[in-house]
């Protein structure tokens, strides 16, 4: 987008943390240096790579990327990139996704358009073994609301307001160790719980590598266990929210909703759905 250009002073930093992607990492790479913005640092954690990956970065010679090696630890590299970042935002790059030529410009230029916008993100389509549209709500509410059921800006496609995250000393530690395998929800919750504002582009911005092992997920059990965990606390929240806010009107509807999903009435997702739109109206109401 050409008007993106009058943005294209502004410096950012890109991170992206890897463990043993020799396969798919050069095209990663590649899809990055080839942004259409190229006023940016990549900075590159090595997550204890055992294969080719660190030999792969080393050899492109491109001033703008750093390479970190830390032993493994996913939670603490991912954190240990963040650190490292020194640009206005700071882009989230898995090493195994592809990057539309624009996607750095078209978000920068989100972020400059949305002050208020601490995390954006955008859609994504994936490749490899299924194709899928990934969409989400474009608008803040909407977002904080939907939380409760599921991720609502895709990590993949994250950026972040430096100066949001500094702001609430969450640079250092921006993603929770306590949480793995869900490491991007955890996230959102607790940026959500701190007053974060949130946003997404409205198109399609990064080209997500669905593999095999991400559709069996042997890991699954664990996932569920940490996603519930998340989950309960914001589920703790947004109850006690509507109940403060206006208990009348609020207690009969969920202790009917609750009573409809005990009676196996409506499923576990139609009443997280129907919580979520009561928070909505909430949201609607105080802000």
């Amino acid at each position: 987008m050409s008007l993106n250009n009058k943005y294209r002073n502004v410096f950012i930093s890109a991170v992206l943390t890897m463990h043993n992607e020799e396969l798919y990492l050069g095209q990663c790479i590649d899809s990055v240096l080839a942004q259409d913005h190229d006023n940016f640092e990549f900075i590159i954690i090595d997550d204890g790579s055992t294969d080719r990956s660190c030999e792969i970065v080393e050899s492109y010679h491109d001033n703008r990327i750093q390479l970190y090696r830390n032993h493994q630890d996913y939670i603490q590299s991912l954190n240990l990139g963040i650190s490292k970042a020194s640009g206005k935002y700071i882009a989230h790059v898995d090493a195994d996704d592809v990057m539309y030529k624009s996607r750095f410009s078209e978000q920068i230029y989100y972020m400059e358009q949305h002050g208020d916008v601490d995390i954006s993100g955008a859609f994504m389509e994936s490749f490899g073994h299924l194709n899928i549209d990934y969409t989400a709500p474009t608008d803040n509410l909407h977002i904080i609301s939907d939380l409760l059921w599921g991720v609502q800006v895709f990590h993949p496609v994250m950026m972040f307001r430096t100066s949001s995250i500094v702001s609430r000393c969450m640079k250092d530690h921006l993603y929770n160790p306590q949480c793995p395998l869900c490491e991007d929800y955890a996230l959102l919750v607790s940026s959500a719980l701190q007053g974060m504002s949130f946003g997404n582009v409205p198109q399609k911005l990064v080209h997500y590598r669905l593999s095999e092992k991400q559709l069996t997920c042997s890991k699954a059990k664990q996932v569920k266990f940490y996603m519930l965990q998340v989950r309960r606390r914001y589920y703790n929240h947004i109850i006690s929210a509507l109940l403060n806010y206006n208990r009348e009107t609020y207690n009969p509807a969920i202790l009917s909703l609750s009573d409809r999903y005990i009676r196996k009435e409506i499923k576990k997702n139609d009443y997280l759905k129907s919580i979520s739109n009561l928070y909505y109206q909430y949201l609607t109401e105080v802000r």
